[in-house]
């Protein structure tokens, strides 16, 4: 099977776990080549921004960034849904981490989805970690009678690890966690939402520095009514702004795929609830003022 049926016959694959899960979706075709999103998907109130590779390794930066950008613009979760990474297949029960985005196996998804299974393990730079339930960790001791020292002595840990497992700061690596386990059970560690898991808002504050790189105009305009703007590279909106609502902007062109681009950035406006913009120089500009002073 040559690359581009793989390709393909994989999109289908997860268009088809989509809507075995209740999803309305929406392909993405702009840009044409290493674009950042290939799918939008929505159930209720959630959306999903998915990118999809046969070999997670070949996504380059300005995709992950986009896509991490997108979720945090949208208030969406975001996944990679690939086969192999780092040289080696997807576990099936594994969540792998790519520019802090989680990475997934086809049927990881669907035990996920259609399944409602949740994983346990992520793999991180090719470490296999478990994040402890600091609550259970606790009540697990407690009925065990054990002191903190007491259950590092005999996991051979120091009481310092043993306390920041406990408060939940640090995760815990396979070999020990399978220790804990005999010790304390398996529902002491925290199950994985391969979609819930949202990015760190603290990355907002890469985002904001980016007002420095949009056009001066748009900046004042974001200053003005304390907007986040996020500048993307690889998806049919070429930016978006975070606020009282969420605006989602488009450069209108002359290319021969404007349309399409345009058709896609509209479809990802309606799923994501944000307003479409198309930006036609000054004159989108005013509108776009307008709007926002309409909407505080």
């Amino acid at each position: 099977m040559n690359t581009t049926s793989e390709f393909e016959s994989m999109l289908e694959n997860v268009l088809n776990i989509l809507r075995k899960g209740g999803y309305t979706i929406h392909l993405v075709s702009y840009p044409e080549d290493r674009r950042s999103i290939d799918i939008v998907a929505k159930k209720d109130k959630d959306v999903v921004l998915i990118k999809i590779a046969i070999d997670a390794d070949k996504i380059g930066n300005l995709e992950v960034e986009d896509l991490r950008k997108s979720s945090i613009a949208y208030s969406a979760s975001s996944i990679i849904v690939s086969k192999t990474y780092r040289g080696r297949e997807l576990e099936d029960d594994v969540v792998y981490v790519k520019g802090n985005i989680n990475v997934v196996s086809p049927e990881l998804l669907e035990n996920y989805i259609v399944r409602k299974e949740k994983p346990l393990i992520y793999n991180v730079k090719g470490i296999y970690v478990l994040r402890l339930d600091p609550q259970k960790f606790c009540e697990r001791r407690t009925e065990l009678n054990l002191s903190r020292g007491e259950l590092a002595e005999a996991l051979g840990l120091t009481r310092k690890a043993l306390y920041l497992y406990e408060k939940g700061e640090t995760m815990v690596s396979l070999n020990t966690a399978l220790q804990l386990a005999e010790f304390m059970g398996e529902d002491i560690f925290k199950k994985i939402d391969p979609l819930k898991d949202r990015v760190n808002e603290e990355d907002f504050t890469i985002i904001q520095s980016e007002k420095e790189r949009l056009d001066k105009e748009l900046s004042s305009i974001i200053a003005k009514y304390n907007y986040i703007g996020v500048r993307f590279k690889r998806t049919p909106v070429d930016i978006a702004l975070k606020g009282v609502k969420t605006f989602s902007i488009v450069r209108q062109d002359d290319t021969s795929n404007a349309m399409r681009k345009i058709d896609d950035a509209e479809e990802i406006a309606n799923l994501t609830e944000s307003l479409l913009i198309v930006w036609k120089e000054k004159t989108g500009l005013k509108e776009l003022e307008k709007l926002i002073k309409k909407l505080e």
